[in-house]
């Protein structure tokens, strides 16, 4: 189950358009979020929408941010990738720390097997 509950809801505008990737960052390092911004384009390519979750304000090139104050590095073992299809339903949770371009790639085209799976 998706634990962010309050995020759903800043979600809804995805429902039915695309799986969404959401990258739970609580303690955001820069190196991990440039990872993440240049994960932006395969993740769109894929036809899924990448949004990155963090505990405190970050700016990131073509990346839609939301932040959770109350989300903190404690609450979580290490960082999470959270897929959901395109009908908001969590598919898969990663820790984010272990993901590589490959095994990024492979999901994404998962990713696309979910869309295809959930038509707009």
């Amino acid at each position: 189950m998706f634990p962010f509950h309050r995020m759903m809801e800043r979600l809804q505008p995805y429902r039915h358009q695309a799986p969404v990737i959401v990258a739970v960052e609580p303690d955001p390092e820069p190196e991990r979020l440039r990872w993440w911004e240049a994960a932006v384009q395969p993740a769109a390519e894929a036809g899924a929408a990448l949004v990155i979750l963090t505990s405190t304000p970050v700016t990131l090139r073509n990346a839609v941010c939301f932040v959770d104050p109350g989300l903190s590095p404690s609450a979580l073992a290490s960082s999470k990738a959270w897929i959901l299809d395109a009908y908001l339903e969590p598919r898969a949770c990663l820790d984010a720390a272990r993901l590589d371009p490959d095994l990024l790639g492979r999901i994404l085209a998962w990713v696309e097997g979910i869309q295809h799976e959930c038509p707009e």
